[in-house]
């Protein structure tokens, strides 16, 4: 999967992510990291990069924006992939294009649908129960809005990247 990120003061980087093993390579502007993760809490997530331990606490500010803190940093990101960071950067100004849609963040099983099309949801609202690694994680909507679509159904299988749900935001 291939993303752009941008950091603080709109440092912008290229990031691609790949499976390998039990883990992720990372390339960040073409520098290659070897990545193990596990989920630690629903905030706290313990990272192993290239042999060295960090903790990092990860929230979600905002439509695709995260602040990370922990292991000295404490800033934060948005995520995007790189078609719609060329849309986002072509638009007009006056408000958001269309509307959000969430994708699996790695591998796993759909559990649970929280809610149905046409309902209305709150931000940080769960829509979807995802079985990653043996862990149940609830994957929320980052803004208030209308569930527009849900492209998964109960017992799926679901690849990173794969589209869960888009919400129409309000």
């Amino acid at each position: 999967m291939e993303l752009v990120m941008l950091g603080p003061a709109g440092a912008e980087r290229r990031v691609a992510v790949k499976r390998s093993g039990s883990g992720f390579v990372v390339d960040v502007d073409s520098v290659r990291y070897e990545v193990d993760y596990a989920v630690g809490g629903p905030l706290l997530r313990s990272l192993v990069i290239d042999g060295a331990q960090r903790e990092v606490s990860v929230q979600t500010t905002g439509r695709d924006r995260y602040r990370v803190s922990g292991s000295g940093v404490d800033e934060t990101f948005e995520v995007r992939d790189p078609l719609a960071h060329l849309l986002r950067s072509s638009a007009p100004r006056d408000g958001p294009v269309g509307g959000q849609t969430v994708e699996a963040y790695m591998p796993g099983r759909v559990v649970t649908l929280l809610v149905g099309e046409g309902e209305t949801v709150k931000a940080g609202q769960g829509v979807v129960v995802l079985e990653a690694m043996k862990m149940e994680n609830e994957i929320q909507t980052d803004v208030a809005g209308v569930v527009k679509k849900i492209f998964v159904e109960e017992g799926q299988s679901v690849e990173g990247g794969d589209p869960l749900f888009e919400i129409e935001s309000s």
